[in-house]
């Protein structure tokens, strides 16, 4: 079977996406350093000599792997000011949970690898990342904030308690559901309390 999925032509894009997509459902079922680039050709139907040609080693697979989940979290939360805040900010937060519980491990790996490790590449990433969350925050959040240093600031002190609670509910500390009201709870008062108020301070 896998002989005859190496076979099959596939633009470089597409391979590439193969590839990685195989290393993800890898790295989330075990930790990344027990992960062989063999193990991602075979997974992924490919020579071994193909996952090298496109990502080097396994940390640099790994880092693709960050980058690719950085952008999927971003991407699930559709809901932005065409909807009423009240649901908005429920429906964004169930479907950022929904895509972290499908990949637990990979997250965890991330959340603890990225806070430990003195990595100057996964810094960069874990810092688009979070840029990536802001961005998209002020983008769907239009209606009832601006993209200010004190906005950016506090969505900042948002995503960091938003990892806690995550972490915590991931290793069955919270449930999901409180996990969850918290999320959405912290994050309205922060859009129509604490922004509008420290602005207002800064003046």
């Amino acid at each position: 079977m896998a002989k005859s999925a190496s076979r099959r032509r596939l633009p470089p894009e597409a391979r590439r996406e193969e590839i990685l997509l195989a290393a993800r459902k890898l790295f989330s079922e075990r930790p990344y350093t027990s992960v062989s680039t063999a193990d991602v050709a075979e997974a992924a139907g490919v020579a071994r000599s193909l996952v090298h040609h496109y990502f080097g080693g396994i940390r640099e697979l790994m880092l693709a792997v960050i980058a690719h989940g950085g952008a999927s979290l971003v991407d699930v939360r559709t809901a932005g000011p065409e909807v009423p805040l009240d649901e908005r900010l429920p429906h964004n937060a169930a479907a950022t949970l929904d895509v972290i519980s499908e990949n637990r491990e990979l997250w965890l790996a991330l959340a603890v690898y990225g806070a430990s490790v003195d990595d100057p590449d996964m810094r960069a990433l874990m810092k688009a990342a979070n840029e990536q969350f802001i961005q998209r925050t002020l983008a769907i959040n239009s209606d009832v904030i601006s993209d200010t240093p004190t906005t950016r600031f506090v969505l900042r002190s948002y995503n960091a308690l938003a990892t806690e609670a995550t972490r915590a509910w991931l290793m069955g500390e919270q449930t999901r559901e409180d996990t969850e009201r918290l999320l959405v709870t912290a994050l309205r008062n922060m859009l129509l309390e604490t922004i509008p108020e420290l602005e207002r301070k800064a003046r």
